[in-house]
């Protein structure tokens, strides 16, 4: 059990330091970019909110996952069920915030330029994260936590054990 913690362990940090730089690269694109209506103060506000936002669900998504596996070569119903509360939560995050500011149109809350700033920015993050959600998944991080033969030959040990 000991290498299992040790490998969801050294899983989830390493998917949380590529899903951070992923979003420092993007709030740095996004800030780099040329928004002529919107003032560099409200564009790193922007940036930083969406950020937070958008690496909440990422982590906790990414967390999920990397659980998950522990149980889904034994419990595949459970293993799926947690990946759908992964997804989910990766999506809610961001969907949140684009359907608040879908609520809130025109100048009242805010102006139209900083509301689609925060939409682009908002769907850049969310992309990206997602992204590298999918490419930690091909580089195998998260997989291989609990390793279902291993309980295959403990069963064996166990019934040689018995019939002796």
């Amino acid at each position: 059990m000991p290498t299992s913690c040790t490998s969801r362990r050294k899983s989830i940090i390493i998917g949380l330091i590529v899903l951070t730089l992923g979003q420092i690269t993007t709030a740095g694109a996004m800030l780099w970019r040329n928004a002529p209506s919107l003032s560099l103060e409200s564009r790193v506000v922007t940036v930083g909110i969406v950020s937070v936002i958008a690496l909440s669900g990422g982590f906790f998504s990414w967390y999920i996952t990397c659980w998950s596996k522990t149980m889904a070569s034994t419990q595949p119903a459970l293993g799926v069920a947690a990946a759908l509360a992964a997804n989910f939560t990766r999506l809610i995050m961001p969907l949140f915030a684009i359907v608040f500011l879908q609520m809130f149109t025109g100048e009242g809350l805010l102006g139209i330029p900083l509301k689609n700033f925060i939409e682009e920015t908002l769907v850049a993050s969310y992309l990206v994260l997602l992204l590298l959600d999918i490419l930690l998944h091909m580089a195998g991080y998260g997989k291989d936590i609990h390793d279902p033969h291993s309980l295959d030959n403990q069963a064996a040990q166990t019934q040689n054990t018995i019939s002796s």
